[in-house]
Protein backbone atom coordinates (compact mmCIF):
# COMPACT_ATOMS: atom_id res chain seq x y z
CA UNK A 1 0.00 0.00 0.00
CA UNK A 2 1.29 3.56 -0.81
CA UNK A 3 1.88 6.14 1.68
CA UNK A 4 -0.87 7.99 -0.12
CA UNK A 5 -3.57 5.91 1.08
CA UNK A 6 -2.09 4.03 4.37
CA UNK A 7 -4.70 6.15 7.18
CA UNK A 8 -2.59 8.44 9.38
CA UNK A 9 -3.07 8.36 13.16
CA UNK A 10 -3.95 12.04 14.37
CA UNK A 11 -0.21 12.61 16.10
CA UNK A 12 0.90 11.98 12.50
CA UNK A 13 -1.31 14.35 11.35
CA UNK A 14 -0.47 17.18 13.99
CA UNK A 15 2.89 16.52 13.18
CA UNK A 16 2.82 17.03 9.33
CA UNK A 17 0.58 19.94 9.70
CA UNK A 18 3.41 21.36 11.65
CA UNK A 19 5.78 20.59 9.40
CA UNK A 20 4.27 22.11 6.51
CA UNK A 21 4.12 25.07 8.75
CA UNK A 22 7.43 25.02 9.87
CA UNK A 23 8.55 25.22 5.91
CA UNK A 24 5.75 27.97 4.99
CA UNK A 25 8.15 30.21 8.01
CA UNK A 26 11.23 29.20 6.86
CA UNK A 27 11.22 27.51 3.28
CA UNK A 28 13.72 24.61 4.03
CA UNK A 29 14.01 22.01 6.70
CA UNK A 30 16.15 19.74 8.19
CA UNK A 31 15.70 15.99 9.39
CA UNK A 32 17.97 17.24 12.06
CA UNK A 33 15.16 20.13 13.54
CA UNK A 34 12.66 17.74 13.02
CA UNK A 35 14.11 15.11 15.41
CA UNK A 36 14.73 17.90 17.97
CA UNK A 37 10.97 19.75 17.13
CA UNK A 38 8.79 16.25 17.57
CA UNK A 39 11.37 14.06 19.62
CA UNK A 40 11.34 11.59 16.69
CA UNK A 41 14.14 9.25 15.51
CA UNK A 42 15.74 10.43 11.89
CA UNK A 43 14.27 7.13 9.97
CA UNK A 44 10.36 8.22 11.04
CA UNK A 45 11.01 11.80 10.40
CA UNK A 46 12.29 10.54 6.76
CA UNK A 47 9.09 8.44 6.38
CA UNK A 48 6.87 12.00 7.19
CA UNK A 49 9.21 13.52 4.63
CA UNK A 50 8.32 10.93 2.16
CA UNK A 51 4.32 10.97 2.65
CA UNK A 52 4.05 14.78 2.46
CA UNK A 53 6.32 14.57 -0.65
CA UNK A 54 4.36 12.36 -2.62
CA UNK A 55 1.49 14.55 -1.47
CA UNK A 56 3.09 16.99 -2.91
CA UNK A 57 3.36 19.47 -0.33
CA UNK A 58 7.48 19.41 -0.13
CA UNK A 59 9.92 18.31 -2.22
CA UNK A 60 13.11 16.32 -0.54
CA UNK A 61 16.26 17.68 -0.42
CA UNK A 62 19.24 15.93 1.02
CA UNK A 63 19.50 16.41 4.65
CA UNK A 64 15.82 17.80 4.54
CA UNK A 65 13.52 19.39 2.38
CA UNK A 66 11.97 22.07 0.80
CA UNK A 67 8.98 24.18 0.11
CA UNK A 68 7.04 22.81 -2.84
CA UNK A 69 4.43 24.86 -4.35
CA UNK A 70 0.33 23.37 -3.95
CA UNK A 71 -1.95 23.39 -6.75
CA UNK A 72 -5.54 24.47 -5.05
CA UNK A 73 -6.95 21.11 -7.01
CA UNK A 74 -4.22 18.78 -5.52
CA UNK A 75 -5.18 20.17 -1.59
CA UNK A 76 -8.39 19.88 -2.48
CA UNK A 77 -9.04 16.82 -3.86
CA UNK A 78 -11.82 14.43 -2.89
CA UNK A 79 -11.07 11.23 -4.08
CA UNK A 80 -8.82 9.50 -1.46
CA UNK A 81 -8.55 8.22 2.25
CA UNK A 82 -5.42 11.21 2.52
CA UNK A 83 -8.17 14.02 1.43
CA UNK A 84 -8.99 15.04 4.70
CA UNK A 85 -5.19 14.74 5.80
CA UNK A 86 -4.44 16.85 2.40
CA UNK A 87 -7.28 19.25 2.53
CA UNK A 88 -6.09 20.44 6.69
CA UNK A 89 -3.17 22.18 5.26
CA UNK A 90 -5.00 24.29 3.04
CA UNK A 91 -5.44 27.91 3.51
CA UNK A 92 -3.75 26.80 7.30
CA UNK A 93 -2.94 30.31 8.65
CA UNK A 94 -6.87 31.71 7.95
CA UNK A 95 -8.07 28.76 8.87
CA UNK A 96 -6.58 29.41 12.61
CA UNK A 97 -7.63 33.31 12.03
CA UNK A 98 -11.27 32.61 11.36
CA UNK A 99 -11.25 30.13 14.08
CA UNK A 100 -9.90 32.66 16.90
CA UNK A 101 -13.06 34.59 15.87
CA UNK A 102 -15.55 31.84 15.64
CA UNK A 103 -14.30 30.80 19.18
CA UNK A 104 -15.69 34.46 20.50
CA UNK A 105 -19.37 32.50 19.62
CA UNK A 106 -18.69 29.55 22.26
CA UNK A 107 -19.66 28.94 26.01
CA UNK A 108 -19.90 26.64 28.58
CA UNK A 109 -21.97 24.13 28.49
CA UNK A 110 -22.87 24.49 25.04
CA UNK A 111 -23.80 21.43 21.97
CA UNK A 112 -22.28 21.97 19.11
CA UNK A 113 -21.91 20.74 15.94
CA UNK A 114 -18.50 20.56 13.77
CA UNK A 115 -19.05 19.12 10.07
CA UNK A 116 -16.23 17.02 8.73
CA UNK A 117 -15.00 20.13 7.09
CA UNK A 118 -10.94 20.89 7.96
CA UNK A 119 -11.86 24.52 8.74
CA UNK A 120 -13.54 23.14 12.19
CA UNK A 121 -10.18 21.49 13.08
CA UNK A 122 -8.44 24.80 14.71
CA UNK A 123 -11.40 25.37 16.99
CA UNK A 124 -10.66 22.13 19.23
CA UNK A 125 -8.59 23.53 21.66
CA UNK A 126 -11.23 26.72 22.00
CA UNK A 127 -13.00 23.74 23.12
CA UNK A 128 -11.31 21.95 25.56
CA UNK A 129 -11.12 25.25 27.39
CA UNK A 130 -14.56 25.38 28.40
CA UNK A 131 -16.85 23.22 30.75
CA UNK A 132 -19.63 21.22 29.97
CA UNK A 133 -19.10 20.99 26.31
CA UNK A 134 -20.74 18.52 24.00
CA UNK A 135 -19.81 18.39 20.48
CA UNK A 136 -22.24 16.31 17.63
CA UNK A 137 -19.88 15.67 14.79
CA UNK A 138 -20.17 12.88 11.63
CA UNK A 139 -16.71 13.02 10.76
CA UNK A 140 -14.12 10.33 12.03
CA UNK A 141 -11.16 12.39 11.98
CA UNK A 142 -12.39 14.90 14.25
CA UNK A 143 -13.76 12.62 16.54
CA UNK A 144 -10.26 11.26 17.12
CA UNK A 145 -8.81 14.71 17.87
CA UNK A 146 -11.95 15.83 19.81
CA UNK A 147 -11.23 12.68 21.81
CA UNK A 148 -7.51 13.62 22.95
CA UNK A 149 -8.50 16.49 23.81
CA UNK A 150 -10.31 15.18 26.44
CA UNK A 151 -14.04 16.26 25.15
CA UNK A 152 -17.53 14.55 25.27
CA UNK A 153 -18.15 13.73 21.18
CA UNK A 154 -21.52 12.18 20.04
CA UNK A 155 -20.87 10.01 16.83
CA UNK A 156 -22.97 10.62 13.96
CA UNK A 157 -23.42 7.41 12.20
CA UNK A 158 -24.69 7.02 8.53
CA UNK A 159 -23.02 6.02 5.11
CA UNK A 160 -19.07 6.01 5.77
CA UNK A 161 -17.39 7.87 2.84
CA UNK A 162 -13.74 7.02 2.75
CA UNK A 163 -13.25 10.15 0.66
CA UNK A 164 -14.19 12.83 3.67
CA UNK A 165 -13.25 10.03 6.88
CA UNK A 166 -16.52 10.97 7.83
CA UNK A 167 -20.55 9.58 8.12
CA UNK A 168 -23.37 11.07 5.73
CA UNK A 169 -26.45 10.33 4.28
CA UNK A 170 -29.96 9.89 5.06
CA UNK A 171 -29.22 8.15 8.30
CA UNK A 172 -27.23 11.15 9.33
CA UNK A 173 -29.81 13.35 8.58
CA UNK A 174 -32.45 11.46 10.72
CA UNK A 175 -30.28 11.35 13.77
CA UNK A 176 -29.06 15.10 13.53
CA UNK A 177 -32.69 16.24 12.75
CA UNK A 178 -33.42 14.66 16.32
CA UNK A 179 -31.08 16.72 18.12
CA UNK A 180 -31.22 20.44 19.44
CA UNK A 181 -27.90 22.29 18.59
CA UNK A 182 -26.70 25.50 20.96
CA UNK A 183 -24.27 25.85 17.43
CA UNK A 184 -23.39 24.82 14.56
CA UNK A 185 -19.99 25.65 13.23
CA UNK A 186 -19.68 24.28 9.39
CA UNK A 187 -17.63 25.06 6.49
CA UNK A 188 -18.10 24.80 2.43
CA UNK A 189 -15.89 24.20 -0.66
CA UNK A 190 -17.52 26.49 -2.72
CA UNK A 191 -19.37 29.94 -2.44
CA UNK A 192 -20.89 31.52 -5.50
CA UNK A 193 -23.29 34.30 -5.54
CA UNK A 194 -24.02 33.83 -1.76
CA UNK A 195 -24.76 30.27 -1.83
CA UNK A 196 -22.97 27.59 -0.27
CA UNK A 197 -21.99 24.58 -2.89
CA UNK A 198 -20.64 20.97 -2.20
CA UNK A 199 -20.00 18.18 -4.48
CA UNK A 200 -21.52 15.40 -2.08
CA UNK A 201 -24.97 15.05 -2.54
CA UNK A 202 -25.03 12.77 1.00
CA UNK A 203 -23.22 15.56 2.87
CA UNK A 204 -25.42 18.40 1.88
CA UNK A 205 -28.07 16.13 4.21
CA UNK A 206 -25.91 16.13 6.79
CA UNK A 207 -25.17 19.87 6.71
CA UNK A 208 -28.40 20.73 5.86
CA UNK A 209 -29.85 18.87 9.05
CA UNK A 210 -27.49 20.72 11.47
CA UNK A 211 -28.45 24.14 10.33
CA UNK A 212 -31.99 23.53 10.82
CA UNK A 213 -31.38 22.74 14.47
CA UNK A 214 -28.67 25.02 15.54
CA UNK A 215 -29.63 27.98 17.25
CA UNK A 216 -26.53 29.89 15.64
CA UNK A 217 -25.00 28.60 12.49
CA UNK A 218 -21.53 30.08 12.00
CA UNK A 219 -20.10 29.52 8.71
CA UNK A 220 -16.16 29.01 8.29
CA UNK A 221 -15.04 30.18 5.41
CA UNK A 222 -11.39 31.54 3.95
CA UNK A 223 -10.87 32.92 0.81
CA UNK A 224 -10.32 30.47 -1.09
CA UNK A 225 -13.43 29.24 -1.44
CA UNK A 226 -15.41 31.61 -2.44
CA UNK A 227 -16.06 31.90 -6.63
CA UNK A 228 -16.18 28.28 -6.97
CA UNK A 229 -19.23 26.14 -7.87
CA UNK A 230 -19.82 22.66 -6.76
CA UNK A 231 -23.34 21.06 -7.96
CA UNK A 232 -25.26 20.79 -4.86
CA UNK A 233 -26.32 23.76 -3.55
CA UNK A 234 -27.21 23.52 0.65
CA UNK A 235 -27.10 27.05 1.91
CA UNK A 236 -27.47 30.97 1.96
CA UNK A 237 -25.04 32.66 3.22
CA UNK A 238 -28.45 34.67 4.19
CA UNK A 239 -28.90 31.45 6.28
CA UNK A 240 -26.03 31.85 8.44
CA UNK A 241 -26.19 33.96 11.73
CA UNK A 242 -22.58 34.92 11.87
CA UNK A 243 -20.25 34.19 8.19
CA UNK A 244 -16.57 34.53 9.33
CA UNK A 245 -14.05 35.02 6.26
CA UNK A 246 -10.95 36.80 6.07
CA UNK A 247 -9.81 39.80 4.34
CA UNK A 248 -8.49 38.65 1.38
CA UNK A 249 -11.97 37.65 0.23
CA UNK A 250 -13.14 40.71 -1.94
CA UNK A 251 -16.00 42.69 -0.47
CA UNK A 252 -18.41 41.88 -3.11
CA UNK A 253 -18.42 38.24 -2.67
CA UNK A 254 -20.69 39.02 0.47
CA UNK A 255 -21.66 42.26 1.51
CA UNK A 256 -25.38 42.27 -1.42
CA UNK A 257 -25.75 38.84 0.66
CA UNK A 258 -25.46 39.73 4.23
CA UNK A 259 -26.11 42.86 7.11
CA UNK A 260 -22.96 43.79 8.54
CA UNK A 261 -23.49 42.53 11.77
CA UNK A 262 -23.35 38.93 10.44
CA UNK A 263 -20.40 39.22 8.45
CA UNK A 264 -16.78 38.78 10.58
CA UNK A 265 -13.73 39.35 8.59
CA UNK A 266 -10.02 38.56 10.29
CA UNK A 267 -6.74 39.94 9.51
CA UNK A 268 -4.29 37.20 9.24
CA UNK A 269 -0.77 37.59 10.32
CA UNK A 270 1.87 35.48 11.48
CA UNK A 271 1.88 37.43 14.99
CA UNK A 272 -1.17 38.80 15.19
CA UNK A 273 -5.00 37.97 14.57
CA UNK A 274 -7.15 40.87 14.92
CA UNK A 275 -11.07 41.30 13.77
CA UNK A 276 -11.20 43.88 11.45
CA UNK A 277 -14.98 43.59 10.20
Amino acid sequence: MSHRFRRLTPVQMERHRKTIELLERRGKVTIEELVREFGISAMTAHRDLDILQKQGLLRKVRGGAVSEAVTRASVHALDSEASWHDRARAALREKEAIAARAARELQRGMTVFMDDSTSCLPLVPYLSRLSGITVVTNSLSLTRVLVEHGLEVVMIGGTYRPAFDANVGLLAHDAIGRLRLDAVFISTPAVSGGECYHPDQDSVLVKRAALAVGDRRILLVDHSKFTRVAPYSFARLADFTLVVTDTATPEKEYRPHLPPDRIAVVEVSDALTTDVG
